[in-house]
């Protein structure tokens, strides 16, 4: 997954649509959703991490200007967002290519969940919130507790063509 930086997660948890319940470090862009963890290989967690440890991808930018409700209120943009898709093609390859265990059909759209429970309201332009995903984290979801459980983060490459940080 992705997290965003604490500017940035202000930002999206002072949105109207956003449940004040869930506290901000919850908010992340997944990426890549390896499996169930109920269908699991016992040796999954050492193998994710042995392919994330020879992974060498780019920093890329993410951004979206809608809120649109789908099963639950999301965050999301009409762009194609093309470098975060390329991203999540690159890293499926690679985790192919090391023969790391997942779920085929594992690359969502990237979005941010905001509020699990659906409000039933249009869809809504925000001003666009983004930032530069620089690193990625696997983390361990355990779904419908609010819990993830972190097992290691790495840092993406500065992007080709990007500008030297003030």
């Amino acid at each position: 997954m992705a997290k965003p930086p604490p500017a940035i997660q202000q930002a999206i948890t002072a949105l109207p649509r956003n449940d004040p319940s869930r506290g901000p470090h919850l908010l992340h862009v997944t990426l890549v959703s390896l499996f169930d963890l109920h269908h699991a290989p016992p040796d999954w967690l050492g193998q994710v991490i042995a392919a994330l440890d020879s992974f060498d991808g780019p920093a890329f930018p993410l951004h979206f200007d809608r809120i649109e409700n789908r099963k639950a209120v999301t965050l999301r943009t009409r762009d194609p967002l093309g470098e975060a898709r390329a991203f999540q093609r690159q890293l499926m390859n690679h985790l192919v290519l090391y023969k790391a265990p997942f779920t085929e059909g594992t690359t969502p759209e990237p979005h941010v969940t905001i509020n699990y429970r659906g409000d039933r309201l249009n869809a809504q332009k925000i001003a666009p919130i983004g930032w530069s995903v620089d690193e990625i984290i696997l983390m361990e979801s355990m779904v419908g507790k609010t819990t993830h459980v972190e097992h290691g983060r790495w840092p993406l490459r500065a992007a080709s063509g990007s500008a030297p940080a003030a």
